[in-house]
């Protein structure tokens, strides 16, 4: 039988989760509000009105510890429903994803098992509350942290008129089917060509989100070099950018090292028909005379190890819809419905013939199975695809192995393109694997997987 959208999530919400990470203290009295603000986006012009979970700050930036609880409220102050989830968080499913009605609150308290960079915002109707700017980024310190100065960089487009305010048509079907909804303002932590202040005297640990709804950026820093240290909330084992431009899909992340402050840093956006200087990192005070060990690294977080590949258990995962992406029909709930069908409820993309989450699960697996998702790309876009409760690793592309795979959240497979997927299994639960093109994702390119 068929759930829907509410009853999916309650489902999700009702499991029971197995022992984590025990923790020695606790954080709590975290409020996070959904509300109305204004902003000054534009300098020098009217402000716009958006959608905030801290009304007094530009974006809401949270800080947790982790191996330690962390918990408070969320309360909805406006007159949408909100399915807040906690994007990255390998954590307990019922308090992953928190249904908060207009104008209630919900508790939530977790905690979080890994380090990292990772970010909060809207599972549901995602191409409206995210675009007004319904997000923020969580950052989960080490247990022993790093001698780094840490600075967040949350980078956003905006679409505006010409009185700098938001353009109105969300879940638009023309940008469903297509790229997306794109920006033509673009933000640094809420503001354009913001002045970041940063120590001189210190190594920076830049970490940086993509919170646009569809584009994916390409991210430059003039006058100094780029050093990977995690993608996703993930460690890797470090590797130097150089100069070449950092790119992220939506709702993906990275830490970077810059070793060197001796000198302003322009941020900029390299833009198919220009580069935009987004924000400055401005350093202050006597530059740094110690240098970090040349193989510093941070330090990996407890995923589990993937099983025998060689009797792994494969999942085909196909992707169909959009522009020219061969669906011509599929499964809502119970019924079978034709393109038309689809188009009439709001729908244009399918998981395995399944269009959003009402239908049956992709798959069921055992806690503690190493699966391997055969991902096939139907469909003429290249999809940000993101998977929660867990991690995964990219282990091969179109036929050829992928040498040195990661750990990630978010694999971004090209268009008409195969990718396989490595997992272990291990977060019992509902766990819905989706779009991160939130029009996408609100147009039925969202399915779910049971672990139990």
């Amino acid at each position: 039988m068929g759930m829907d959208r509410r009853n999916f999530l309650g489902a999700a919400a009702a499991v029971v989760m197995g022992p984590r990470m025990a923790f020695a203290q606790t954080q709590i009295g975290i409020t996070l509000t959904a509300e109305k603000a204004a902003m000054s986006l534009v300098k020098g012009s009217n402000k716009t009105p958006v959608w905030r979970f801290e009304k007094a700050k530009p974006v809401a930036i949270l800080r947790a510890k982790q191996g330690q609880m962390f918990s408070g409220q969320i309360v909805n102050t406006l007159d949408k429903e909100l399915w807040f989830h906690w994007f990255g968080i390998r954590g307990d499913v019922k308090a992953m994803t928190i249904n908060v009605l207009p104008n209630t609150n919900q508790s939530f308290s977790f905690t979080p098992p890994d380090a990292g960079t990772f970010w909060f915002g809207p599972l549901l109707h995602a191409s409206e509350q995210r675009d007004r700017g319904l997000y923020g980024m969580l950052i989960v310190e080490e247990a022993v942290q790093p001698a780094l100065q840490d600075v967040p960089l949350i980078v956003d487009d905006w679409l505006l008129d010409e009185k700098r305010q938001i353009v109105e048509g969300f879940e638009k079907l023309e940008a469903a089917i297509a790229d997306g909804r794109m920006g033509n303002w673009f933000t640094a932590n809420g503001v354009f060509q913001s002045k970041i202040k940063v120590d001189a005297a210190k190594p920076l640990r830049l970490r940086v989100l993509n919170a646009a709804n569809a584009r994916t950026i390409k991210l430059l820093l003039k006058d100094a070099e780029m050093e990977v240290l995690a993608w996703d909330g993930q460690p890797i084992a470090p590797f130097t950018l150089g100069r070449d431009a950092l790119v992220l899909a939506p709702g993906q992340r990275a830490d970077i090292l810059i070793r060197s402050l001796r000198s302003d840093i322009t941020v900029q956006l390299d833009m198919p028909e220009d580069v935009v200087e987004l924000a400055f990192l401005v350093p202050s005070g006597k530059t740094q005379t110690a240098a970090l060990p040349a193989d510093f690294a941070l330090a990996p977080n407890p995923v589990s190890a993937l099983g025998d590949m060689s009797t792994a258990r494969h999942v085909a995962i196909t992707l169909q819809g959009g522009a020219k992406g061969g669906l011509k029909s599929a499964k809502l709930g119970d019924q079978d419905l034709d393109m038309r069908g689809l188009l009439e409820h709001g729908l244009a993309w399918a998981i395995n013939g399944i269009a959003g989450i009402g239908g049956p699960v992709l798959f069921d697996a055992k806690k503690g199975e190493t699966i391997v998702l055969d991902v096939d790309n139907q469909t003429a876009f290249t999809q940000a695809l993101h998977i929660h409760g867990h991690v995964w690793q990219a282990i091969e592309q179109d036929g050829q192995a992928l040498g040195a795979p990661n750990w990630r959240d978010t694999a971004v497979v090209p268009a008409l393109g195969k990718m396989k997927l490595a997992l272990v299994c291990d977060n019992v639960g509902l766990w819905p694997i989706h779009s991160l093109i939130a029009e996408r994702s609100d147009a039925g390119l969202i399915g779910a997987f049971s672990v139990v």
